[in-house]
């Protein structure tokens, strides 16, 4: 019942509800993974709800694991980085208070995602402007939620507040690009040694 509270006060006072959660008895942790699940959840309900001439895939391009992968990495190197760079910049946010608001930051994606997605069963092709802009609105509200998560958790002026959301995004996709470097170099490692091992396998 606390986290639906939350919920509805993220949306209706979300900068209230960002003080709020710097008291540590009002949040945790299992918010955050419950309201990820639902993130996810959400995005494979509306995949499988979108209307046959909006959706491109064939159900067999759709990958749960790929889904689960694209929210969860993009969502916890942001709040890593967010961290590390706010506390360089000497913000006042704590650790989980990052997690589980920019946790609570994709409400309006959770709530608000399958209704949209609802309307490409009955919207046409050439109305596919009016989803698109719904759906560019939520995300817009999301990208909102997490602008005022750094405003009120570290207490940053508006010109900080800008040079930490654009540091973040900056180190974010440093991140994400050498842990792709280093997964492709990991694959290739085990491609040379199962190679290998095959090899060997056949010259005994």
């Amino acid at each position: 019942m606390n986290t639906l509270l939350l919920m509805r006060h993220v949306l209706v006072h979300p900068i209230d509800f960002y003080y709020e959660i710097q008291n540590p008895k009002r949040i945790a942790w299992f918010q955050a993974m419950l309201l990820i699940a639902l993130v996810f959840a959400v995005r494979m309900a509306s995949i499988l709800a979108t209307g046959y001439a909006f959706e491109t895939r064939e159900p067999y391009e759709i990958s749960w694991v790929y889904e689960l992968v694209w929210i969860v990495v993009p969502w916890l190197a942001y709040c890593i980085c967010n961290w590390a760079v706010s506390t360089i910049m000497d913000g006042e946010g704590k650790f989980k208070e990052i997690i589980v608001g920019s946790a609570f930051a994709l409400v309006p994606f959770i709530l608000f995602t399958i209704p949209v997605t609802l309307l490409t069963q009955i919207l046409s092709l050439q109305e596919s402007g009016i989803f698109t802009a719904l759906t560019r609105l939520i995300l817009v509200w999301c990208a909102w939620l997490l602008l005022v998560k750094i405003k009120v958790l570290h207490d940053f002026e508006l010109g900080k507040l800008a040079l930490i959301s654009l540091l973040s995004f900056i180190s974010m996709a440093i991140l994400l690009f050498v842990c792709i470097l280093l997964f492709g170099l990991i694959n290739q490692f085990f491609n040379f040694v199962a190679d290998i091992a095959q090899e060997m396998r056949l010259r005994s």
